[in-house]
C-alpha cells in the first residue's frame, strides 16, 4: 500500500471577480520511505498542492489518504492527531525569532505537554543529530541560513513523523549549504525511514536526492517518472528545459537541425550502457560518418545518465540500421 495517495485533488481560489484553478485534478501515489520530488516553475501550483497534503490549504475537490486515512473526512480533532505524523519545512525557515534554538525545537513537544525531562532528552538528541549542539542557546538572528534550516528540520521531526514535507526548503541557500541540507534529508530518510515530499524549482535538487519526480505546469502534473528514466527519456518540453538548466548541459536551442546536412539524433545512456564504446562500434559496423555535436553525463543517486547529440551522414537505409543497432544496445534514440 502507498503511504500517500493523492486522488483527483483540485484547489480553486476565488474572489468577487475572478477564479483561479491553482491545482487541477492531480493524482499521485508516493511509496513509504521514498523521496518524491515535485518540480515546476513559479505559479505551477506545486506549493499549493503540498499545503493541501496536510490541509493547510483545503482542497476544493479530491481525496488525500495518508497511510489509508482520508484527511478530507476528518474533523478538527482527528486532523490535529494526523498532522502529528506530518512535519514540514519552508523556504524562509519560519522560526520564532524571540525563542532560542532549544526552545524552537522544543515547541511541538511542549504543545503535546510532554514531560520536561523527556523534552530535554529529545531536544538534545535532535541537536546532535542535526549537528547544532554548540548553537543550543543561540537565537535565529545569530544563525546562518543553513543552520536555521537545520533547526527547522529538527523541529519538524521532533514528534517522529511518518512524512516530512519540504516546500522549497533549499531555495534560499547557497549551493554548498544546499548540498549539506540535502545530505541531512537523505540521512533522515535512510536512518529514520521518513517519507519526504520535496517541492522545488531546482532540477539539481531532484537529481541529488529524489527517487521519483512529478513535473507540474499550470496546476497539472504533466509528467511523472523515476529520476533515472526522466533524465534518460524526458517526454515534455519543460522536462527537457529543466534538465538542460543543469550546469554542463547544452541547451537544445543552440543546435538547429537546419544548420546541418545529416540527420541529428540525441542518444540517452543509462547505467552500464553509458560505459560502452557505442560511437566507435557504429563507425566500424556501418557505412556512415558521425559528427559529435555535444555530450554530457549526469550523476544520479544510483546510476549515471549520459547524453550525446550526433549528426549522422549517410544513406537513409544505413541510418535506419544504426537506429536498430542502438535500440538493441539499450540506447534511447530521439531524432531532433
Amino acid at each position: 500500500m502507498f503511504l500517500i495517495e493523492i486522488s483527483n485533488v483540485s484547489k480553486k481560489f476565488s474572489n468577487s471577480t475572478t477564479e483561479i484553478d491553482a491545482v487541477k485534478n492531480v493524482s499521485l501515489k508516493i511509496n513509504k520511505g521514498e523521496i518524491f520530488g515535485i518540480i515546476g516553475l513559479s505559479g505551477a501550483g506545486k506549493s499549493t498542492l503540498i499545503r493541501c497534503l496536510n490541509r493547510l490549504e483545503e482542497p476544493t475537490e479530491g481525496h488525500i489518504l495518508i497511510d489509508g486515512v482520508d484527511l478530507i473526512n476528518l474533523d478538527k480533532k482527528d486532523l490535529r492527531k494526523e498532522r502529528k505524523e506530518i512535519g514540514m519545512i519552508f523556504q524562509h525557515f519560519n522560526l520564532l525569532s524571540q525563542k532560542n534554538v532549544y526552545d524552537n525545537i522544543a515547541l511541538p513537544l511542549q504543545l503535546e505537554k510532554m514531560d520536561k525531562a523527556k523534552i530535554d532528552n529529545r531536544v538534545n538528541e535532535l541537536l546532535e543529530y542535526v549537528d547544532l549542539k554548540d548553537k543550543k542557546h543561540s537565537y535565529p538572528s545569530e544563525l546562518s541560513g543553513g543552520q536555521k534550516q537545520r533547526v527547522a528540520i529538527a523541529r519538524a521531526i521532533a514528534n517522529n513523523p511518518k512524512i516530512l514535507l519540504s516546500d522549497e526548503g533549499t531555495s534560499a541557500l547557497d549551493p554548498k549549504t544546499t548540498k549539506s541540507i540535502l545530505n541531512l534529508l537523505k540521512k533522515i530518510r535512510d536512518e529514520l525511514n521518513i517519507t519526504i515530499v520535496m517541492i522545488t524549482h531546482q532540477m539539481e535538487v531532484v537529481k541529488e536526492v529524489c527517487d521519483r519526480v512529478a513535473i507540474m505546469e499550470n496546476g497539472q502534473v504533466i509528467e511523472e517518472n523515476t529520476v533515472e528514466n526522466l533524465f534518460k527519456e524526458p517526454k515534455t518540453k519543460i522536462a527537457k528545459t529543466f534538465i538542460n538548466s543543469l550546469q554542463g548541459n547544452i541547451e537544445d536551442e543552440i543546435i538547429h537541425p537546419n544548420d546541418f546536412q545529416g540527420k541529428l539524433i540525441r542518444l540517452s545512456f543509462l547505467g552500464n550502457s553509458a560505459k560502452k564504446p557505442i560511437v566507435s562500434k557504429v563507425i566500424r559496423n556501418f557505412n556512415i560518418d558521425i559528427n559529435i555535436l555535444s555530450g554530457n553525463i549526469n550523476k544520479l543517486q544510483s546510476t549515471n545518465v549520459g547524453h550525446l547529440v550526433l549528426e549522422l551522414i549517410g544513406e537513409d537505409e544505413e541510418i535506419n540500421k544504426v537506429f536498430l543497432f542502438l535500440k538493441n544496445e539499450d540506447v534511447h534514440v530521439e531524432v531532433i
